[in-house]
Protein backbone atom coordinates (compact mmCIF):
# COMPACT_ATOMS: atom_id res chain seq x y z
CA UNK A 1 0.00 0.00 0.00
CA UNK A 2 1.40 3.16 -1.06
CA UNK A 3 2.14 5.80 1.80
CA UNK A 4 -0.29 8.81 2.01
CA UNK A 5 1.90 10.94 3.38
CA UNK A 6 5.60 10.98 3.11
CA UNK A 7 6.59 8.21 6.08
CA UNK A 8 8.35 9.71 9.26
CA UNK A 9 11.34 7.41 10.57
CA UNK A 10 11.30 6.79 13.63
CA UNK A 11 14.66 5.97 15.58
CA UNK A 12 14.36 2.74 17.55
CA UNK A 13 14.06 3.93 22.08
CA UNK A 14 15.59 3.07 24.30
CA UNK A 15 14.15 0.62 26.19
CA UNK A 16 12.54 0.27 30.16
CA UNK A 17 9.97 -1.92 31.13
CA UNK A 18 8.09 0.67 31.69
CA UNK A 19 7.73 2.44 28.82
CA UNK A 20 7.37 -0.01 26.52
CA UNK A 21 5.58 -3.24 25.53
CA UNK A 22 5.92 -5.88 22.71
CA UNK A 23 2.59 -6.32 21.29
CA UNK A 24 2.88 -9.36 18.35
CA UNK A 25 1.09 -9.73 15.34
CA UNK A 26 -2.18 -11.29 16.04
CA UNK A 27 -3.13 -12.18 12.27
CA UNK A 28 0.60 -14.50 11.98
CA UNK A 29 1.94 -16.03 15.02
CA UNK A 30 4.66 -18.23 13.12
CA UNK A 31 6.28 -14.62 11.84
CA UNK A 32 6.51 -12.65 15.08
CA UNK A 33 7.40 -8.88 14.97
CA UNK A 34 9.04 -7.49 17.63
CA UNK A 35 8.62 -3.28 17.48
CA UNK A 36 8.83 -1.52 20.34
CA UNK A 37 6.46 1.66 20.23
CA UNK A 38 7.53 3.52 23.60
CA UNK A 39 5.38 6.63 25.05
CA UNK A 40 7.68 9.02 23.52
CA UNK A 41 7.25 7.73 20.51
CA UNK A 42 3.90 7.47 20.27
CA UNK A 43 3.86 11.56 21.11
CA UNK A 44 6.65 12.30 18.78
CA UNK A 45 4.15 11.04 16.30
CA UNK A 46 1.09 12.71 17.08
CA UNK A 47 2.96 15.50 17.25
CA UNK A 48 4.51 15.72 13.96
CA UNK A 49 1.65 14.02 12.06
CA UNK A 50 -1.12 15.75 13.91
CA UNK A 51 0.14 19.16 15.13
CA UNK A 52 -1.33 18.70 18.73
CA UNK A 53 0.72 19.68 21.75
CA UNK A 54 0.45 16.30 23.65
CA UNK A 55 0.40 16.48 27.28
CA UNK A 56 0.18 12.73 28.15
CA UNK A 57 0.55 9.27 26.47
CA UNK A 58 -0.91 6.03 28.19
CA UNK A 59 0.24 2.25 26.45
CA UNK A 60 -3.19 0.60 26.25
CA UNK A 61 -3.14 -3.62 26.03
CA UNK A 62 -4.14 -4.76 22.70
CA UNK A 63 -3.85 -8.19 20.83
CA UNK A 64 -2.11 -7.48 17.63
CA UNK A 65 -1.73 -3.61 17.65
CA UNK A 66 -0.06 -0.78 19.36
CA UNK A 67 -2.63 1.76 20.71
CA UNK A 68 -2.08 4.52 23.32
CA UNK A 69 -4.39 7.65 25.12
CA UNK A 70 -2.91 10.49 24.40
CA UNK A 71 -4.25 13.38 25.49
CA UNK A 72 -3.09 16.78 24.25
CA UNK A 73 -3.08 20.37 25.53
CA UNK A 74 -5.84 22.95 24.68
CA UNK A 75 -8.59 21.36 24.27
CA UNK A 76 -12.27 21.06 27.09
CA UNK A 77 -12.23 19.51 30.17
CA UNK A 78 -14.74 17.04 28.89
CA UNK A 79 -12.44 16.16 25.85
CA UNK A 80 -11.65 12.50 26.67
CA UNK A 81 -8.24 12.67 24.30
CA UNK A 82 -7.30 10.21 21.53
CA UNK A 83 -6.31 6.79 20.57
CA UNK A 84 -3.30 6.45 18.84
CA UNK A 85 -3.59 3.21 16.80
CA UNK A 86 -0.57 1.76 14.81
CA UNK A 87 -1.29 -1.33 12.85
CA UNK A 88 0.89 -4.49 13.11
CA UNK A 89 2.64 -4.64 9.91
CA UNK A 90 0.94 -7.33 8.09
CA UNK A 91 -2.57 -5.99 8.49
CA UNK A 92 -1.00 -2.73 7.69
CA UNK A 93 -0.96 -4.28 4.07
CA UNK A 94 -5.24 -4.76 3.96
CA UNK A 95 -5.82 -0.80 3.03
CA UNK A 96 -9.18 -1.60 2.09
CA UNK A 97 -10.18 -3.32 4.95
CA UNK A 98 -9.10 -0.96 7.00
CA UNK A 99 -10.64 1.46 4.83
CA UNK A 100 -13.93 -0.35 5.07
CA UNK A 101 -13.73 -0.23 9.62
CA UNK A 102 -13.33 3.91 9.17
CA UNK A 103 -16.56 3.60 6.68
CA UNK A 104 -18.34 1.49 9.22
CA UNK A 105 -17.86 3.40 12.20
CA UNK A 106 -18.79 6.80 10.42
CA UNK A 107 -21.98 4.83 9.02
CA UNK A 108 -22.79 3.84 12.76
CA UNK A 109 -22.14 7.09 14.11
CA UNK A 110 -24.82 8.66 11.83
CA UNK A 111 -27.06 6.12 13.06
CA UNK A 112 -26.26 7.03 16.85
CA UNK A 113 -23.93 4.20 17.76
CA UNK A 114 -21.22 5.29 20.07
CA UNK A 115 -17.89 4.82 17.90
CA UNK A 116 -14.77 5.99 17.77
CA UNK A 117 -14.38 8.97 15.02
CA UNK A 118 -11.28 9.18 13.09
CA UNK A 119 -9.16 12.12 13.44
CA UNK A 120 -8.03 13.77 10.14
CA UNK A 121 -4.15 14.40 9.86
CA UNK A 122 -2.88 17.38 8.99
CA UNK A 123 -2.61 16.74 5.73
CA UNK A 124 -6.70 16.35 5.54
CA UNK A 125 -6.10 12.49 5.69
CA UNK A 126 -7.38 10.02 7.74
CA UNK A 127 -4.13 7.47 7.82
CA UNK A 128 -0.81 7.07 6.54
CA UNK A 129 1.35 4.40 6.58
CA UNK A 130 5.08 5.35 8.39
CA UNK A 131 8.50 3.66 8.66
CA UNK A 132 9.72 2.55 11.75
CA UNK A 133 13.49 1.40 12.03
CA UNK A 134 14.78 -1.31 14.44
CA UNK A 135 17.32 -3.77 15.02
CA UNK A 136 17.07 -7.58 15.01
CA UNK A 137 19.58 -9.20 15.76
CA UNK A 138 22.21 -6.68 15.07
CA UNK A 139 20.92 -5.67 11.11
CA UNK A 140 18.89 -2.57 10.90
CA UNK A 141 15.02 -3.59 9.88
CA UNK A 142 12.51 -1.76 9.03
CA UNK A 143 8.88 -2.17 8.95
CA UNK A 144 5.77 0.14 7.50
CA UNK A 145 2.87 0.21 9.70
CA UNK A 146 -0.60 1.77 9.32
CA UNK A 147 -1.04 4.99 12.04
CA UNK A 148 -4.49 6.51 12.89
CA UNK A 149 -6.10 8.85 15.44
CA UNK A 150 -9.26 8.05 16.68
CA UNK A 151 -11.43 9.81 19.57
CA UNK A 152 -11.49 8.10 22.76
CA UNK A 153 -14.50 6.84 24.50
CA UNK A 154 -15.18 7.03 27.89
CA UNK A 155 -16.41 3.92 29.67
CA UNK A 156 -15.72 0.75 31.39
CA UNK A 157 -14.85 -1.85 29.85
CA UNK A 158 -17.45 -4.86 29.42
CA UNK A 159 -14.47 -7.02 30.74
CA UNK A 160 -13.94 -5.56 33.52
CA UNK A 161 -17.71 -6.01 35.11
CA UNK A 162 -20.33 -8.36 35.71
CA UNK A 163 -23.43 -7.90 33.60
CA UNK A 164 -26.10 -9.13 35.57
CA UNK A 165 -29.24 -10.70 33.58
CA UNK A 166 -31.23 -7.00 33.26
CA UNK A 167 -27.85 -5.75 31.61
CA UNK A 168 -26.63 -8.89 29.75
CA UNK A 169 -30.48 -9.01 27.79
CA UNK A 170 -29.80 -5.16 27.07
CA UNK A 171 -26.60 -6.29 25.31
CA UNK A 172 -28.27 -8.43 23.38
CA UNK A 173 -30.58 -5.91 22.10
CA UNK A 174 -27.85 -3.16 21.35
CA UNK A 175 -26.37 -6.07 19.02
CA UNK A 176 -30.03 -6.55 17.32
CA UNK A 177 -29.78 -2.69 16.92
CA UNK A 178 -26.42 -2.92 15.57
CA UNK A 179 -27.10 -5.61 12.69
CA UNK A 180 -30.19 -3.81 12.08
CA UNK A 181 -28.46 -0.48 10.86
CA UNK A 182 -25.84 -2.42 9.30
CA UNK A 183 -28.12 -3.98 6.75
CA UNK A 184 -28.19 -0.22 5.11
CA UNK A 185 -24.32 -1.21 5.09
CA UNK A 186 -21.51 -2.80 2.71
CA UNK A 187 -17.90 -2.32 1.66
CA UNK A 188 -15.42 -4.34 -0.45
CA UNK A 189 -13.56 -4.80 2.25
CA UNK A 190 -15.20 -6.71 4.65
CA UNK A 191 -15.39 -10.01 2.79
CA UNK A 192 -12.25 -11.53 3.37
CA UNK A 193 -12.05 -15.44 2.61
CA UNK A 194 -8.85 -15.94 3.87
CA UNK A 195 -9.07 -13.87 7.31
CA UNK A 196 -7.65 -16.45 10.28
CA UNK A 197 -10.39 -15.90 13.28
CA UNK A 198 -13.44 -16.02 10.53
CA UNK A 199 -15.65 -18.95 11.41
CA UNK A 200 -16.02 -19.57 7.74
CA UNK A 201 -12.34 -20.82 7.90
CA UNK A 202 -12.57 -23.26 11.35
CA UNK A 203 -10.96 -25.87 9.25
CA UNK A 204 -7.66 -24.06 9.47
CA UNK A 205 -7.46 -25.29 13.19
CA UNK A 206 -6.39 -28.42 11.87
CA UNK A 207 -3.10 -26.77 10.60
CA UNK A 208 -2.01 -26.37 14.60
CA UNK A 209 -3.24 -29.42 16.59
CA UNK A 210 0.42 -30.58 16.60
CA UNK A 211 0.53 -28.15 19.66
CA UNK A 212 -1.99 -30.15 21.70
CA UNK A 213 -0.64 -32.95 23.64
CA UNK A 214 -3.46 -35.30 24.33
CA UNK A 215 -4.15 -37.00 21.52
CA UNK A 216 -8.01 -37.42 22.50
CA UNK A 217 -8.20 -33.06 22.58
CA UNK A 218 -7.12 -33.80 18.97
CA UNK A 219 -9.86 -36.17 18.11
CA UNK A 220 -12.42 -34.01 19.66
CA UNK A 221 -11.21 -30.80 17.95
CA UNK A 222 -11.03 -32.89 14.81
CA UNK A 223 -14.39 -34.04 15.23
CA UNK A 224 -15.68 -30.54 16.13
CA UNK A 225 -14.37 -28.88 12.93
CA UNK A 226 -16.42 -32.28 10.88
CA UNK A 227 -19.65 -31.73 12.40
CA UNK A 228 -18.96 -27.38 12.02
CA UNK A 229 -18.95 -28.23 8.08
CA UNK A 230 -21.60 -30.50 8.38
CA UNK A 231 -24.03 -29.06 10.13
CA UNK A 232 -23.05 -25.27 9.27
CA UNK A 233 -20.74 -24.69 6.41
CA UNK A 234 -23.20 -26.80 4.36
CA UNK A 235 -26.21 -24.36 5.02
CA UNK A 236 -24.41 -20.88 4.30
CA UNK A 237 -26.92 -19.82 1.75
CA UNK A 238 -29.43 -20.54 4.07
CA UNK A 239 -28.14 -18.12 6.98
CA UNK A 240 -28.99 -14.43 7.36
CA UNK A 241 -25.94 -12.12 6.45
CA UNK A 242 -24.67 -8.97 6.79
CA UNK A 243 -21.80 -6.68 8.32
CA UNK A 244 -20.72 -8.28 11.18
CA UNK A 245 -18.78 -7.08 14.36
CA UNK A 246 -16.80 -9.91 14.75
CA UNK A 247 -15.70 -9.59 18.25
CA UNK A 248 -18.30 -8.23 20.03
CA UNK A 249 -17.74 -8.68 24.00
CA UNK A 250 -15.01 -8.05 26.52
CA UNK A 251 -12.43 -5.19 25.65
CA UNK A 252 -14.25 -3.76 22.77
CA UNK A 253 -17.52 -3.33 24.09
CA UNK A 254 -17.79 -0.19 26.94
CA UNK A 255 -20.70 0.12 29.34
CA UNK A 256 -21.80 2.68 32.27
CA UNK A 257 -23.74 2.50 35.22
CA UNK A 258 -27.24 2.96 34.58
CA UNK A 259 -28.63 5.80 36.20
CA UNK A 260 -32.30 5.42 34.74
CA UNK A 261 -33.35 2.38 37.16
CA UNK A 262 -34.08 0.40 33.45
CA UNK A 263 -32.63 -1.99 32.19
CA UNK A 264 -29.85 -3.28 34.12
CA UNK A 265 -27.07 -1.93 35.93
CA UNK A 266 -25.27 -1.16 33.30
CA UNK A 267 -25.90 0.39 29.70
CA UNK A 268 -23.67 -0.06 26.65
CA UNK A 269 -21.88 3.25 25.66
CA UNK A 270 -19.82 2.41 23.13
CA UNK A 271 -18.83 -0.45 20.53
CA UNK A 272 -14.41 -0.23 19.98
CA UNK A 273 -12.04 -2.02 17.65
CA UNK A 274 -13.84 -3.03 14.31
CA UNK A 275 -11.08 -5.35 13.42
CA UNK A 276 -12.12 -8.21 13.32
CA UNK A 277 -15.24 -6.47 11.10
CA UNK A 278 -16.37 -9.09 8.14
CA UNK A 279 -19.48 -9.67 6.29
CA UNK A 280 -20.71 -13.15 7.67
CA UNK A 281 -24.09 -14.92 8.74
CA UNK A 282 -25.21 -12.63 11.70
CA UNK A 283 -25.56 -16.11 13.82
CA UNK A 284 -21.37 -16.03 14.10
CA UNK A 285 -21.40 -12.76 15.54
CA UNK A 286 -24.54 -14.17 18.11
CA UNK A 287 -22.05 -17.41 18.51
CA UNK A 288 -18.85 -15.17 18.87
CA UNK A 289 -20.77 -12.96 22.13
CA UNK A 290 -22.52 -16.08 23.44
CA UNK A 291 -19.21 -17.44 23.72
CA UNK A 292 -17.62 -14.52 25.81
CA UNK A 293 -20.50 -14.33 28.24
CA UNK A 294 -20.58 -18.14 29.05
CA UNK A 295 -16.67 -17.39 30.06
CA UNK A 296 -17.40 -14.82 32.18
CA UNK A 297 -20.74 -15.99 33.96
CA UNK A 298 -21.06 -15.74 37.82
CA UNK A 299 -19.92 -18.31 39.62
CA UNK A 300 -23.73 -18.86 41.16
CA UNK A 301 -24.95 -19.14 37.43
CA UNK A 302 -25.19 -21.59 34.80
CA UNK A 303 -23.24 -20.18 31.95
CA UNK A 304 -25.26 -21.68 29.04
CA UNK A 305 -28.39 -20.06 30.81
CA UNK A 306 -26.86 -16.61 31.80
CA UNK A 307 -25.51 -16.42 28.05
CA UNK A 308 -29.01 -16.61 27.31
CA UNK A 309 -29.99 -13.62 28.38
CA UNK A 310 -28.17 -12.12 25.96
CA UNK A 311 -30.10 -14.47 23.26
CA UNK A 312 -33.30 -13.33 24.14
CA UNK A 313 -32.46 -9.88 24.10
CA UNK A 314 -31.62 -10.28 20.49
CA UNK A 315 -34.60 -12.06 19.65
CA UNK A 316 -36.67 -9.46 20.89
CA UNK A 317 -35.37 -7.14 18.04
CA UNK A 318 -34.02 -9.60 15.24
CA UNK A 319 -35.56 -13.04 16.03
CA UNK A 320 -33.39 -16.05 14.91
CA UNK A 321 -34.29 -18.05 11.79
CA UNK A 322 -34.96 -21.72 12.51
CA UNK A 323 -31.97 -22.18 10.58
CA UNK A 324 -30.02 -19.87 12.66
CA UNK A 325 -31.03 -22.08 15.93
CA UNK A 326 -30.31 -25.54 13.79
CA UNK A 327 -26.54 -24.02 13.63
CA UNK A 328 -26.24 -21.97 17.03
CA UNK A 329 -25.09 -24.22 18.78
CA UNK A 330 -21.91 -25.60 16.21
CA UNK A 331 -21.29 -22.08 15.66
CA UNK A 332 -20.71 -21.65 19.76
CA UNK A 333 -18.69 -24.65 19.50
CA UNK A 334 -16.62 -23.91 16.47
CA UNK A 335 -15.64 -20.74 18.31
CA UNK A 336 -14.53 -22.40 21.23
CA UNK A 337 -12.54 -24.43 19.18
CA UNK A 338 -11.04 -22.08 17.38
CA UNK A 339 -10.41 -19.84 20.36
CA UNK A 340 -8.59 -23.09 22.62
CA UNK A 341 -6.72 -24.14 19.32
CA UNK A 342 -4.88 -20.90 18.33
CA UNK A 343 -4.54 -19.83 21.47
CA UNK A 344 -2.07 -22.70 22.21
CA UNK A 345 -0.77 -22.51 19.34
CA UNK A 346 0.58 -18.75 20.60
CA UNK A 347 1.19 -20.02 23.63
CA UNK A 348 3.62 -22.49 21.95
CA UNK A 349 5.95 -20.35 20.29
CA UNK A 350 5.03 -17.13 22.74
CA UNK A 351 5.54 -18.50 26.18
CA UNK A 352 6.10 -15.05 27.26
CA UNK A 353 2.67 -14.65 26.98
CA UNK A 354 1.10 -17.68 28.44
CA UNK A 355 -0.25 -16.11 31.81
CA UNK A 356 -1.98 -13.03 30.17
CA UNK A 357 -3.67 -15.75 27.51
CA UNK A 358 -4.74 -17.76 30.05
CA UNK A 359 -6.07 -14.92 32.13
CA UNK A 360 -8.27 -13.58 29.08
CA UNK A 361 -9.75 -17.15 28.51
CA UNK A 362 -9.93 -18.57 31.49
CA UNK A 363 -12.44 -21.71 31.68
CA UNK A 364 -11.98 -22.00 27.75
CA UNK A 365 -11.35 -25.59 27.44
CA UNK A 366 -13.57 -26.61 30.57
CA UNK A 367 -16.53 -24.53 28.40
CA UNK A 368 -15.51 -26.18 25.43
CA UNK A 369 -15.44 -29.88 26.91
CA UNK A 370 -18.98 -29.25 28.42
CA UNK A 371 -20.25 -28.31 25.27
CA UNK A 372 -19.24 -31.11 22.97
CA UNK A 373 -20.24 -33.18 26.22
CA UNK A 374 -23.86 -31.94 26.39
CA UNK A 375 -26.34 -32.82 23.79
CA UNK A 376 -27.26 -29.99 21.01
CA UNK A 377 -31.18 -30.12 22.50
CA UNK A 378 -30.35 -29.84 25.78
CA UNK A 379 -27.78 -26.53 25.20
CA UNK A 380 -30.71 -25.08 23.46
CA UNK A 381 -33.51 -25.47 25.82
CA UNK A 382 -31.27 -23.93 28.54
CA UNK A 383 -30.50 -21.34 26.30
CA UNK A 384 -33.74 -19.32 26.20
CA UNK A 385 -35.55 -22.03 28.59
CA UNK A 386 -38.71 -22.51 26.50
CA UNK A 387 -37.72 -25.71 25.12
CA UNK A 388 -36.66 -24.21 21.57
CA UNK A 389 -35.22 -27.08 20.26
Amino acid sequence: MASEIAPVKLKPPVLDEQDTQSLPNNSQEDSRETLHLSNSQAAELVEKLYGFNVESVRKLGSYGDYNFHVKVFGVGQDHHGYILKVMNAKDSRDEEHITAQTSMMTFLSTRDFQVPRLVQNRWGQGMSLETFERKENGTQVSTDHNVRLLTYLPGILCSDVTLESASLQAAGVYMGRLHQALQDFDHPGLYRPNFKWNLRNLSGARDYLHVLDSIEDQEMIHNVLGLFADKVLSRMEDLPQGPTHGDFGGTNVLVRENTTNSEGRYQICGVLDFGDAVRNPLVFDVAISLLFYMLTAPDHEDPVTYAGHFVRGYESIRPLAPVEWDVLYHCVVGRACQMYVFNEHTVSVEPEREAHIRKDTEGLYETLKFLVETPKAEVDKQMLGTGRV
